[in-house]
């Protein structure tokens, strides 16, 4: 989804587009093309420690049925 910011292009006060590439989040002005890359709002947060997961819809399930053949 695209946003746009109307009448903020510092270069020719032409209207914003924002979007992102491989590069990141940048708005880019449709009347003259000025470009200029946003700064991210949030602080990535730290990588979890690996002992730690994220559990997802059905891994207990099979973490169970695995535990049943071990145990039969």
């Amino acid at each position: 989804m695209v946003m746009w910011k109307l009448k903020s292009c510092p270069r020719c006060g032409g209207d914003f587009f924002i979007d992102n590439d491989a590069d990141g989040w940048y708005e880019q002005c449709l009347q003259c093309a000025f470009r200029r890359q946003l700064k991210p709002t949030v602080e990535p947060k730290e990588p979890m420690p690996k002992e730690k997961e994220v559990a997802l819809a059905g891994d207990n399930r099979r973490k169970h049925h695995q535990y049943r053949e071990r145990k039969e």
